[in-house]
């Protein structure tokens, strides 16, 4: 029985993809490389991502939009990192369109 909980504007829009899914999030490039290159560096408040599922769905579609260089999502704080040349508008449409609710909350 699944007993996880997720907002209607989620299941709407492909949402939580939780069944059949493990919780670990995806494989990440060298982020302490990203990290210390010159990109702008973006952190965003995520709502609705409640499994490891959600956040690889939510970190494959930031690195899909042109500039991103690499994105990380930590399930616990709800919180997305950015690292690349990309309008922070076009990162916030991306995951609101996706289903969850996105907030810049560092530049």
């Amino acid at each position: 029985m699944n007993t996880h909980k997720i907002s209607n504007a989620s299941q709407q829009k492909g949402g939580c993809c939780c069944s059949g899914k493990t919780s670990v999030s995806s494989t990440l490039t060298d982020a302490s490389k990203v990290k210390e290159s010159s990109q702008p560096l973006y952190q965003l408040q995520v709502q609705g991502a409640t499994c490891g599922g959600c956040v690889k769905s939510i970190e494959r579609t930031l690195r899909s939009i042109s500039g991103v260089r690499e994105a990380t999502m930590d399930l616990a704080t709800g919180v997305a990192t950015v690292w690349g040349d990309v309008d922070s508008d076009n990162v916030i449409e991306a995951i609101n369109q996706k289903g969850y609710e996105a907030e810049m909350i560092a530049k």
